[in-house]
């Protein structure tokens, strides 16, 4: 095989490094489950998966602890998120994970 061809090859077959990461977390507004997203769809996301897991468990036990100066709702359903909105395995278990989770 030509490095060419090769090169195709790996750029086909290859899994890409997500560009970001989001919190992603549902609230309840007007009896319906809204989901959102922090950093916002128009923001820049945050580099490291660490970084974000750490800042969705801080969010929701600011929102459990019903701090009004951060939220105002109970925040459900927070996860992590990539930039394409894919489910990010927390990095403790390497597994799925959710946090305060309400269907």
């Amino acid at each position: 095989m030509k490095l060419a061809q090769g090169l195709k090859v790996i750029a086909n077959g290859w899994v890409g490094k997500p560009k970001g990461f989001r919190v992603k977390y549902q609230k309840l507004v007007d009896s319906k489950l809204v989901t959102e997203y922090s950093p916002g769809l128009d923001d820049s996301t945050l580099d490291s998966d660490v970084t974000t897991w750490r800042y969705a468990w801080k969010l929701f036990e600011a929102s459990k602890s019903g701090s009004k100066d951060i939220v105002t709702d109970e925040l459900v359903n927070i996860t992590v998120v990539d930039d394409s909105d894919r489910q990010v395995d927390y990095y403790v278990t390497g597994k799925p994970e959710i946090f305060n989770e309400k269907r």
